[in-house]
């Protein structure tokens, strides 16, 4: 989440914001007890027994990182779905009839219209979910340097 999405707005439409899941932080920290482990079975006078050790603990520290570092996501609380995000960039010319289409739920005109590079100073963050009946979205205008807001979050619902 690059910006803050104010909570009224998240809970007047049943959104959530949570911490993705993964099982690669666990299977990390579950490597390193390994490799610790095998590192406390090697005799005192192998030369193996101290870089092994090193590796359990580099993993360890790695690993609860991970655990701790996980990205935030939406989701959609009614139907349990994570919302994706997409960020679309238009003309600023085209500034009016892209908030129409995002008012009116045309996503998929929308993303037809929208262009392949970042260069342009309008741009569209938007989230939704698969089947595309609920939209969070954000409209953005180029000023040097940053994109500044032209519109708050808004939702809409099929």
């Amino acid at each position: 989440m690059k910006n803050e999405i104010n909570n009224e707005i998240l809970t007047a439409n049943n959104l959530s914001l949570k911490k993705k899941t993964s099982i690669i932080p666990i299977a990390i920290l579950v490597v390193a007890a390994f490799a610790f482990a095998g590192g406390i079975c090697i005799e005192n006078s192998s030369e193996a027994k101290m870089p092994v050790l090193l590796l359990a603990v580099v993993l360890g520290i790695f690993g609860i990182a991970k655990i701790f570092n996980m990205p935030m996501v939406l989701v959609d609380e009614s139907h349990n779905e994570i919302l994706r995000e997409e960020e679309l960039y238009f003309n600023l010319k085209e500034k009016s009839s892209v908030i129409d289409m995002l008012r009116n739920g045309e996503l998929t005109k929308l993303r037809t219209l929208a262009m392949d590079s970042a260069n342009y100073p309008l741009r569209v963050e938007l989230y939704t979910n698969q089947a595309g009946s609920i939209a969070l979205y954000r409209v953005y205008h180029f000023v040097p340097y940053t994109y500044e807001p032209i519109t708050e979050f808004e939702v809409y619902r099929k």
